[in-house]
């Protein structure tokens, strides 16, 4: 039985270097057809001139589930990063239990398969004690590791020499390692002396989880990395300055990337005075104000010290997040994401501050390259899955709380206009999402095997 064809008509088609207009057919779930020609098709959508870009791939997501589906479950996750645009959401390993070996892989793999939206790949835990375990679950497919140099969130930290051992593995299995970079030294005593100087206030925050710290972090994982010759990943750069250092090293020719988040260009420490424990995250925002990001961080990120971006979505429920009210230390780390990102960053491009076609690359392209899953996703090519989003840049909507499709139910933006709507959303060519509702139903997302991608 012949398969239902679907043919996109009138498309502007974005990758990281041009647009083109043409038409896509997609046959399967697979794209088919790029061409200007007329084709036959059982089903026709006329984009009528509309940017058509790569569904995003998220290489930084925490849906916590199993174990903490208070927070989120991965149903509701993968409705969230469908609405936002995230056609392939890759989740960490920070679930009950953590995922440090094969057997908990496969069981999550199990668990979380039945109740996708969209595609999802894992990244397995990285830690002192389970490097013996990580060519079982690289063979198995996963996008990579993850790994903190700090004590966060119950996972056990890899300090400098431990740091070597795990890259030494990492380089032998040419696999990637994404790594949360704060010094666990200077945020423990900065804690300390805070605490005892009574300081409850939002800011302090800041000083806790300090620039230095970061700083720090991140130079002696440049230096391990730089050594063992392994892939890394420097997981939501904070700041410009840290970004060039990455960027030194990448220039040197060593595979060494930087991450970057929305929030750092949204969201400012005049915001988080405002607003307390709604925009409490870490790595914490390092701009003052909207100026020091449009003078600082723009640039950097339009001459390509950001490598790729995700979202670290990281949600509580509301009644967690506003123990931080009257005293920032009651709330835990992390905000919602993934319904945000691609909408924020696609607003930043009616603004004029980048072009569309960095979007993709940071967005969609890159992120598929560095995770192994290119060009199953990641890019609209004759081959590879149809997963894109259909724009539409002139429309404008106010981000609210009553909108979020995330457990959590709120958003650090509440109230932020912005300008350029997600009209359609598909995996494999089924609509997932539509102008910020959800349509897909739990179960259609598969697991995407980086193994499987580079047999292909």
């Amino acid at each position: 039985m012949s398969q239902e064809k679907t043919l996109l008509k009138n498309c502007q088609i974005v990758n990281s270097r041009d647009i083109v207009k043409g038409n896509i057919l997609i046959e399967n779930g697979v794209i088919t057809a790029i061409t200007t020609k007329e084709l036959k098709a059982d089903k026709e959508i006329d984009v009528k001139n509309r940017y058509v870009i790569p569904g995003a791939v998220d290489g930084h997501t925490h849906m916590m589930d199993p174990g903490k589906t208070q927070n989120e479950d991965f149903t509701t996750g993968t409705q969230a990063a469908a609405v936002g645009g995230i056609t392939t959401a890759i989740t960490h390993h920070r679930t009950i239990p953590p995922v440090y070996s094969i057997k908990e892989l496969e069981d999550k793999i199990n668990h979380v398969s039945k109740k996708a939206v969209v595609d999802f790949g894992i990244k397995g835990g990285g830690a002192p004690d389970n490097i013996d375990e990580l060519e079982a679950m690289w063979k198995r497919g996963v996008t990579g590791f993850k790994a903190f140099t700090c004590d966060l969130h119950g996972s056990k930290p890899l300090h400098p020499g431990d740091m070597y051992y795990f890259l030494q593995e990492i380089k032998r299995l040419d696999a990637t390692l994404l790594v949360h970079c704060e010094n666990e030294s200077i945020t423990e005593v900065n804690e300390k002396r805070l605490k005892e100087a009574g300081r409850k206030d939002r800011l302090s925050h800041l000083e806790w989880r300090s620039l230095l710290s970061e700083k720090i972090a991140v130079e002696a994982v440049i230096n391990v990395a730089k050594e063992t010759g392994a892939r890394v990943v420097i997981a939501h750069v904070s700041h410009p300055d840290i970004m060039a250092k990455i960027k030194e090293a990448r220039d040197q020719g060593y595979t060494i990337y930087a991450e970057g988040c929305p929030h750092y260009f949204n969201l400012t420490q005049d915001m988080l005075e405002e607003k307390g424990p709604w925009v409490k995250f870490t790595p914490p925002m390092r701009m003052k104000n909207q100026k020091e990001i449009d003078e600082k961080m723009w640039p950097a990120f339009n001459s390509d010290h950001i490598t790729l971006i995700g979202s670290d979505h990281c949600p509580y429920p509301k009644e967690v997040k506003e123990k931080g009210l009257d005293n920032i230390w009651e709330a835990p780390n992390g905000i919602p994401g993934v319904e945000t990102s691609m909408r924020l960053m696609i607003n930043a491009v009616n603004q004029g501050k980048t072009n569309i076609n960095k979007i993709v690359e940071v967005m969609s392209e890159n992120p598929a390259k560095i995770y192994g899953l290119y060009p199953k996703k990641g890019t609209l090519s004759v081959g590879s899955d149809a997963d894109l989003v259909i724009l539409d840049m002139e429309a404008e909507e106010t981000l609210k709380n009553e909108n979020v499709i995330s457990k959590c139910g709120w958003t650090p933006y509440q109230g932020k206009k912005i300008k350029g709507v997600l009209d359609t959303v598909m995996v494999r060519g089924k609509v997932v999402a539509k102008r910020g509702k959800p349509v897909g139903e739990a179960g259609y997302g598969q697991f995407v095997s980086r193994a499987e991608v580079q047999k292909s």
